[in-house]
């Protein structure tokens, strides 16, 4: 899959990354807890959706780090793992798609100008993982593995949003030969909310209504699913906002979701075009529908738009340039909010971007040339 080179550059940038995870001070807050707490119990034989609430897929992964280290940040542990990985992926996802090594490093590096999610995975927020399995069901996808479905169902079992990619591969599996990867996928989603809804009496175990509402999670009463989706136009306004403002937190440079989006609509012959479209309408639907959001619930749509966005970048080092002045400010509100609770000083915190400039300055100056490999499209 790699030739000595790119492996080496991958493990270098991880290296990277996993010092930037060394010199931080985890700190469990919020939602963490829950699911720390979800996957020791786990671990000690009890499956306990009723006193831990939201979504607990990562909480499965940190069960082994739990048995080996009885570590109380397990959790946390799980997700540098996940963020680790989610490099070499990125990599070969660019390479793959447009058939170009330098397309690679430049998606590696805009999954780095992505803060968010390596940032919040030290206080036990599950992005890191979710972003993840959204780069794995997307490279399934574009190679047709069977076992996309699987990392597509367990995507959605780490955060529900992966879900809104199903239209990237379903046309795959729509036939006699595959489609058992598909149902296998979708017995995978429904033992887990089977599971869920005996415990406790709904198919997802959801807090954020109560959170948000009362200030306090009643365990053992969680709140139907169906008063999450009010479906009102302020819903659908926040979505605007959490692309494009970069005081809300946002995942990724608006200018860079405008390219991606811009680059959708008029690149007929842009791979999976049809998928990528489909997706993000729903990932819309989705997030707008529901009576609270944050920025993080876009991530399959940013992290799609940023790879949509390529071919332009490749093209341009002038847009390029002002991507990388843009993804400046959007760390800044996250360090502010975030960062700061974890590292001693901005420069440590900005090693993943600092990361991504030396990335790009390989791709452009340095390795160009197509991968001969690589599948065209």
């Amino acid at each position: 899959m790699m030739n000595k080179k790119e492996l080496y550059l991958c493990i270098s940038v991880m290296a990277g990354l996993a010092l930037y995870f060394f010199l931080a001070t985890p700190m469990m807050q919020d939602d963490g807890f829950h699911y720390q707490g979800f996957a020791e119990a786990l671990a000690h034989g009890t499956l306990d959706f009723k006193s831990y609430y939201g979504f607990q897929g990562l909480s499965f992964f940190a069960v082994p780090i739990v048995w080996l280290t009885g570590s109380p940040i397990s959790i946390i542990y799980a997700s540098m793992i996940f963020s680790l990985l989610s490099m070499p992926l990125a990599y070969l996802i660019g390479r793959d798609w447009f058939s170009s090594r330098r397309a690679g490093w430049l998606a590696m590096a805009l999954i780095l100008l992505m803060p968010y999610p390596h940032v919040t995975l030290l206080r036990g927020f599950q992005e890191a993982a979710l972003l993840f399995f959204i780069l794995l069901i997307i490279y399934g996808s574009i190679h047709r593995k069977n076992w996309t479905p699987i990392a597509w169902a367990i995507g959605g079992i780490v955060k529900p949003f992966a879900l809104v990619l199903l239209p990237l591969f379903f046309d795959h599996f729509w036939n006699r030969r595959r489609v058992a990867w598909l149902i296998a996928g979708l017995l995978i989603g429904g033992a887990y909310l089977g599971a869920n809804f005996y415990q406790t009496g709904h198919f997802v175990n959801n807090a954020a209504i109560n959170s948000y509402e009362t200030g306090t999670y009643e365990t053992g009463n969680p709140p139907s699913l169906k008063e999450s989706f009010p479906i009102e136009i302020k819903g659908f306004l926040r979505v605007g906002a959490n692309l494009l403002i970069h005081t809300r937190k946002i995942l990724a440079s608006p200018l860079l979701m405008i390219i991606g989006a811009l680059s959708v609509l008029l690149n007929r012959s842009l791979r999976s075009r049809r998928g990528i479209i489909i997706s993000v309408i729903l990932n819309i639907l989705l997030v707008g529908s529901l009576s609270f959001s944050f920025a993080k619930y876009l991530l399959p749509m940013a992290v799609l738009l940023s790879l949509a966005a390529i071919p332009a970048l490749l093209r341009s080092r002038v847009l390029l340039g002002l991507i990388l002045i843009d993804a400046l400010l959007v760390f800044i509100p996250i360090w502010n909010y975030f960062g700061k609770n974890f590292w001693t000083h901005p420069s440590i915190y900005l090693i993943p971007y600092w990361l991504a400039l030396i990335l790009i300055a390989y791709g452009f100056f340095k390795d160009y040339r197509p991968h001969p490999d690589a599948q065209r499209g």
